[in-house]
């Protein structure tokens, strides 16, 4: 099976995130970009949940993950959102990363993605340049 471009990856990522499809979300990303996005879609049940709060301060913690991953993906599908993604352009960071401008509603986005072993994840932290020799 041919690895997924970060342009069909932006499309899977909002599919399911917003279906509360966390592993699949986890799929898409590397690990410390799955931890802020579980923060910061996570900020409103912490809101309203103290226990979820202190557990989001936790989430390296296997069991504390888990149980976050459960609270958060029915809080996700229950937003019933199915965003409208449109690509805007590819850019190339160097030969292991990529930049992705496209729309989500009409609204600018920006994602990032590095290469690893498994293909292209989001990355959070690739947004910087790098050389063709590094």
């Amino acid at each position: 099976m041919p690895t997924k471009e970060p342009q069909d990856i932006v499309a899977a990522y909002y599919q399911a995130l917003y279906s509360g499809n966390l592993a699949e979300v986890k799929k898409c990303m590397m690990q410390e970009s799955y931890f802020m996005t579980l923060e910061s879609f996570g900020l409103r049940l912490a809101l309203k949940d103290p226990l979820f709060k202190s557990q989001l301060k936790e989430i390296e913690r296997p069991e504390v993950l888990k149980e976050v991953e459960k609270k958060l993906s029915g809080e996700l599908a229950s937003r019933r959102k199915n965003p409208r993604i449109e690509i805007g352009s590819v850019d190339s960071n160097g030969p292991e990363r990529q930049t992705v401008r496209f729309k989500e509603d009409g609204r600018e986005k920006v994602l990032y993605f590095s290469k690893e072993d498994e293909g292209w994840k989001i990355n959070y932290y690739a947004g910087r340049k790098v050389s063709d020799t590094e």
